[in-house]
């Protein structure tokens, strides 16, 4: 079927039915539907619900747990923080509002931390900084 040809009208209409059009597919679609269409679509979300709830909590537990900037973490770091770190990370089963899986860390020590190959990381591990799945139950001194 030619796509870039018009709609075309199905047959000739019995007097009072209502006008169709057949559709590239064939389908046969009443005129009011078409008119009636609705215009636009539904805007996706960027964040769901739960997630928009979990950062306002989130928010308001580094603003207590931190009123004043603070200093990064990291050992011989002279910088004041820019960012939260989550040690034991999302999908190694942390949480994001736990106010014990929070450290204060400068834009780039946190860059280091989050996307330097694992591999380079064993002093994140050795300090701290980063948590694997299986240390998780244990407080992080004994880490």
């Amino acid at each position: 079927m030619n796509r870039s040809a018009p709609l075309q009208r199905s047959k000739p209409l019995p007097p009072g039915r209502p006008l169709e059009r057949t559709s590239e597919l064939g389908r046969t679609v009443p005129l009011e539907a078409v008119k009636n269409a609705p215009t636009g679509r539904a805007r996706i979300r960027p964040v769901s619900k739960k997630r928009a709830a979990q950062n306002r909590e989130r928010r308001a537990m580094i603003n207590a747990l931190y009123p004043e900037r603070p200093r990064c973490v990291r050992p011989g770091c002279p910088r004041m923080a820019d960012d939260i770190h989550e040690p034991l990370t999302r999908a190694r089963g942390g949480s994001i509002t736990d106010p014990g899986n929070q450290v204060p860390l400068c834009r780039p020590c946190h860059d280091e931390v989050t996307f330097a190959p694992e591999s380079t990381l064993g002093w994140a591990y050795d300090v701290g900084l980063l948590v694997h799945s299986w240390d998780a139950g244990k407080p992080r001194d004994a880490a």
